[in-house]
Parts: C-alpha cells; structure tokens; sequence
C-alpha cells in the first residue's frame, strides 16, 4: 500500500475534518437513493447548506405539537434560547462554508504530491502503487446465482455485474480519519455522503448465496424497487408458515420488489405486500429464494417486545450507512420511541435492541430536516439529531388486528 506524503496528510485531513466537524450534511434517518439497475449510485446531495436565517422557535414549537399528537408533552419554547440557536447556526454556516473551501484547495494543493509520489515509487520499484478503492471486494464476486447452467432455477432476466457500486472499499486518508479508524488498511462505505466504516458482508450471508438465495435478518441491508436502499428490522414466520420481513413503511410501496444488498446477485427475492403510513412500517412477503434468520451479522433477537423501553434504557441499532450505534431512550409512548441513537440515510428499517430485545426500529430524525444534524462520522460524537423509532410492540398489534402476511408473527428458531 502506497503510503501518503505527511504534507496531504495534514493539509486533507485538518480542512475536511474540521467541514464535517462544524457541517455534517442535513438529513433525516431515511433512505438513500441508488440505481440498481443500471448498477450505479443515485446523485444524493452531498452537502446541504444550512440557511444563515430562518426561526427556529417556529420549528421547534412545530417539532412539540408533532409530539404532542402522539401523546409526548414538551416544555414551551424559550424564546432567548431559540433566538442563540439562530444567532449560532449563522456563524456556523459561514463556518462550514469557509472550511468546505479550504478543504478544496487542500486536496487541489496536495494532489500533485500525491502524483509524485506514485512515479517516484514507480521509477524506482516498477510496482503499481494499490489504488484508493478495492477494484475486487471480497463477497461480491459473481457467484451460483448469475451462471444459468451452473445454478438453473437462477432468474433469467437477473443479470448480475461483478461488483457492487455501493461497496466501496477505501484507503485514503481522508476516509480513515472521518471513519475514525486512521490506522485502519481499509474502511467500507456502502452509502454515499456517510463516512462511517459500514458493516461487511457476513460469511453466513455468502454461504447462502452460493446456493443461489438470499438470508434476510435483523440489519440485512435491502434495496427497495429501483432507487431505494435501507435496512430490515427483522425477518421471520406468520401465522401462515410464509416468510416474511419488517421495514420503515417510507423505504418503498406496494408491489416493490426486494433483494439484499449482501447478496444482490441473486436477484429481488420478496415484494412489499402492505405498509401502514402512521406506525411507518412495511410487510415484506419472501420468496422461496430467502431464507430467514434471528441472528445476522453479529445481531441476535431473543424476542420481540410488547412495549417500547423505558426512560433511560440504552437503545442500540445496526444500519447499513452507520453500523452500531448506541444511546440513551428520552422517552416512549404506546407506538413511538425517541432516543440518542446515531441514524443517517440508509438506516431507516435498522432493528433497535434492548438487552437483546427487539423494541422497534429506525424511522427518522426528531428534529426537521432544515436542522437536522444527521450523524455523518463518528468524530461528530453525540452532536446528533436524536432518533423516532417505531415500537415493536404497536406494529406486532397491527398485523395481528389486519390479519393477512405478517400476522401472527414469529422469530425463526435460529
């Protein structure tokens, strides 16, 4: 591995650190656009900029009656607190702005040191320098599902590419340092605009795949029809025997089809059969090329709650954009939960656990997105939007009182 020059290291990583630090992008804990079908990224934007005016009084007071509905009673808004808020967030603007500049002419400014330096390693070893982005990521090579002859029962109007282009590995420091692991090889984003090292692809996954299915299970990482990608809260029986899996209601429609984005290769594997807009969740009927599981990736439920947690317990979710995170619950009523748990883009659907107990899962940022301070690296700590999850509980309740797929709903027995 090529190493960077101490120059591009100090100058790239102080300016962008410092834009991230002051200006993480505004979005809420909701889905990431991508193209799966022409096999290319979907053009989010990158960078928001947050407006230098605006009332903040007004949205948090909008922010209390959205509360309120859901039976969540807030403290009338301090008008002297809200009036330092605005006064701040126009400073940090200017703030964002000048040090989104500097990083600029940082990496304009080192990148000829950068191109030196692989010529000097060229002329003097005759060996490529390794690019900044794995060409090859392990677990996405093209496997059973894409060789008709090999594999029969594989779809034939799936044709799979040989790597995936939300699977990014990188090396740069820049990307080291926003994930926070600088002394990392390599890190893994899976979700553009997000710096956090994302959750691989787990074996358990490929062993499956190469049998010509998909495994879904809490944290499974899905694309949504054509240009959505989020996270499966869970996935299991009804009462019927059929397979099925629970997402965020806002991640798709009905009649989306459904694929893991750990084994996209095999093709959709499940459609979206009902939603419920108010309680934001999605049925996910699967197919006879899923399979299902309790425990993926590292994530294992022991049960699904019948209430939300209790003020205070720590609530901790696994996305596809953020990976693991963890935080303190503010509060939880009969269908909603709130607490500190860092989400982004692409985790909406990600399972929150409690002890090993599924109590809901990710629906989107508290605070509106004009202010949303979504979490964007770790190196943001806790200055992040706090999280509304939908409770387990109320959403079990649900399917059982609709009846069709998903009731009478069950964990898989491994």
């Amino acid at each position: 591995m090529l190493k960077m020059s101490h120059l591009k290291k100090v100058l790239v990583a102080s300016a962008f650190a410092g834009a991230c630090a002051f200006g993480a992008p505004q979005a809420s804990a909701a889905e990431q656009a991508v193209d799966t079908t022409v096999g290319t990224v979907g053009q989010a934007t990158a960078h928001h900029k947050v407006k230098a005016s605006f009332d903040s009084a007004a949205l948090v007071e909008g922010v209390r009656k959205d509360l309120k509905q859901w039976g969540i009673h807030t403290p009338q808004v301090d008008k002297s607190v809200t009036d330092s808020v605005d006064a701040a967030v126009a400073k940090a603007d200017a703030q964002v702005q000048s040090a989104v500049k500097q990083a600029g002419y940082a990496e304009t400014q080192a990148a000829p040191i950068g191109k030196q330096k692989e010529a000097d390693v060229w002329h003097t070893t005759h060996v490529k320098p390794e690019p900044a982005t794995n060409p090859n990521p392990i677990g996405l090579q093209q496997s059973a599902a894409s060789d008709a002859e090999s594999n029969p029962d594989a779809p034939q109007n799936f044709t799979p590419k040989s790597t995936d282009p939300n699977y990014r590995w990188r090396n740069d420091v820049v990307s080291k340092t926003l994930a926070g692991k600088p002394q990392a090889n390599y890190v893994l984003h899976r979700v553009p605009g997000v710096w956090f090292d994302s959750p691989r692809t787990p074996e358990k996954s490929n062993k499956v795949m190469s049998q010509g299915k998909s495994l879904y299970g809490p944290g499974t990482p899905i694309y949504v029809g054509k240009d959505t990608m989020c996270t499966m809260a869970v996935a299991g029986y009804d009462n019927a025997g059929r397979k099925v899996g629970l997402t965020a209601g806002h991640c798709g429609k009905e009649g989306d089809q459904v694929s893991s984005a750990d084994s996209w290769q095999v093709g959709p594997t499940g459609t979206i059969v009902s939603r419920n807009k108010k309680l934001d969740y999605s049925v996910v009927e699967l197919g006879s090329k899923a399979e299902v599981t309790r425990s993926y990736n590292g994530v294992m439920v022991n049960q699904i709650a019948k209430r939300g947690p209790r003020s205070g317990d720590v609530a901790c979710k696994r996305g596809v954009a953020t990976g693991t995170t963890c935080g303190v619950t503010y509060t939880s009523g009969k269908s909603i939960q709130v607490n500190h748990v860092c989400a982004t883009v692409g985790d909406s659907g990600a399972p929150l656990l409690v002890r090993g107990r599924l109590v809901g899962f990710v629906s989107r940022g508290l605070l509106p997105q004009q202010i949303n301070p979504s979490c964007k690296t770790p190196l943001q700590g806790a200055l992040h939007s706090p999280t509304v999850g939908t409770n387990m509980g109320a959403v079990m309740a649900d399917l059982d009182r609709r009846g069709g797929v998903g009731a009478g709903f069950r964990l898989p027995r491994s």
